[in-house]
């Protein structure tokens, strides 16, 4: 915006009839105007304007205004470090983050405008919106290096604290044995396939191996397997099945359970966690994580540090608090 630009004579020189935007704030002798600030917060000044009149209204506008104005601070604190270390961000930095932004949203260019449009930016003041980020990471890329540290100790003390994300999900080896039943079936018909269903429970219960009275009575497609139907997880078998075998210890047989169109005896015969993911596979998608966690709190740390050494003066009420 040109008024950032212009001397602070210069914003107080005009006409008595003329509208002048207000000074609100200067970041080391360098102005930003109220107008800068409104822009920045329009989103949230807009919905702070929704909120019934009050004071909870007030609070909101000057928070969205508060949280704007640092938003530029930081940036203009940053764009001085770029050029006090010399860093300087290149047409083709700012053509290929573009690009990026536009693979990772599948936009075209024409749904990128349509997408900045409804955000009310152009693409020249996208542009620079991207310029600023790259030299924002370029500086804290400068500012950090040498204070982000993570060690194979850090790593290993995450993976063992947060099994939930690398343990996976537990499966059961299940044998079944299907005894067809339609859906609707008379009752005569139902009480004879429970008759029968009965019966096999009978000779499990006596000890007969469960693969051998599944491939001699099941009709389903594992029965030639002995009813083997490998390693589940949940989801993966219908929902009345699922609970019966998840139910049940190692070793175990349930009753006779009624699921889609016939009658089941379901076996877990073993447990294990499915999917789990090795220290070893795991560890670089760690350190990523953790280097981001650090390098966040860093950030917060380096921007701190050039506020102190920088003179920011305040000059409207709505800025303070």
């Amino acid at each position: 915006m040109i008024l950032q630009t212009l001397p602070l004579l210069a914003l107080l020189a005009a006409s008595p009839g003329e509208v002048v935007d207000r000074l609100a704030a200067t970041v080391d002798g360098e102005v930003v105007t109220l107008s800068e600030i409104e822009e920045r917060a329009a989103s949230e000044l807009r919905r702070a304007a929704a909120l019934p009149a009050g004071a909870e209204r007030d609070e909101a506008h000057s928070r969205a205004l508060r949280r704007a104005f640092d938003q530029i601070v930081a940036e203009k604190l940053l764009e001085k470090q770029a050029k006090v270390l010399q860093l300087e961000v290149s047409d083709a930095q700012v053509d290929a983050a573009v690009e990026d932004i536009k693979q990772r949203n599948r936009f075209d260019d024409e749904q990128l405008d349509r997408a900045l449009t409804e955000q009310g930016l152009d693409r020249a003041a996208f542009r620079a919106q991207v310029r600023r980020e790259l030299e924002t990471y370029q500086v804290m890329q400068a500012k950090v290096r040498g204070r982000v540290k993570v060690s194979d100790d850090d790593l290993k003390n995450y993976y063992q604290t947060h099994p939930q994300e690398y343990g996976g999900d537990e499966e059961l080896r299940v044998r079944h044995i299907f005894l067809p039943l339609a859906e609707g079936a008379s009752k005569a018909d139902e009480a004879k396939v429970r008759s029968s269903g009965e019966r096999v429970l009978q000779r499990l219960k006596t000890g007969e191996d469960f693969a051998a009275v599944a491939r001699e009575v099941s009709k389903g497609p594992s029965a030639q397997d002995g009813g083997d139907l490998g390693w589940l997880r949940r989801g993966t078998i219908q929902k009345a099945l699922e609970d019966a075998a998840f139910a049940l210890q190692d070793g175990h047989f349930s009753g006779l359970v009624r699921a889609g169109p016939g009658l089941h005896v379901v076996k877990v015969e073993g447990r294990r966690v499915g999917g789990a993911r090795s220290f070893e596979d795991a560890k670089e998608e760690i350190r990523n994580r953790l280097l981001e966690e650090q390098v966040g709190q860093t950030r917060q740390q380096v921007l701190e540090e050039l506020r102190k050494g920088a003179v920011v003066e305040v000059k409207i009420p709505e800025l303070r608090g």
